[in-house]
């Protein structure tokens, strides 16, 4: 919006306040809140597993890295891991896919 201070004076912007933005969620905010959720049903689906205390449960390997036991921690870690990496993997390629041909 412009305005004029006097007859024939220079135009001069009028700066207006940016409108507050509506309370709620920006959309980064929800993809973090919706990984850190389906980390946190891993962990407790892992330990869960770990609890019951199956028998047959072996050790399992994480990238042929990490070695974690079938204990309630163990299996816990072990499903953040995997799904933590491979999750934010997709989630990482759609960042940056996103930014560079939109």
């Amino acid at each position: 919006m412009e305005t004029l201070i006097a007859e024939g004076a220079v135009p001069a912007r009028v700066s207006e306040e940016p409108q507050a933005r509506a309370t709620g969620l920006s959309g980064n905010r929800v993809i973090v809140a919706l990984y850190l959720i389906v980390l946190a049903v891993t962990a407790l689906m892992g330990a869960i597993i770990g609890s019951i205390g199956l028998r047959d449960l072996e050790a399992v390997t994480f990238l042929g890295l990490v070695t974690f036991q079938p204990t309630p921690l163990g299996l816990a870690a072990f499903g953040v891991a995997t799904i933590g990496t491979f999750l934010g993997t997709l989630l990482l390629l759609v960042v940056v896919v996103s930014r560079r041909y939109v």
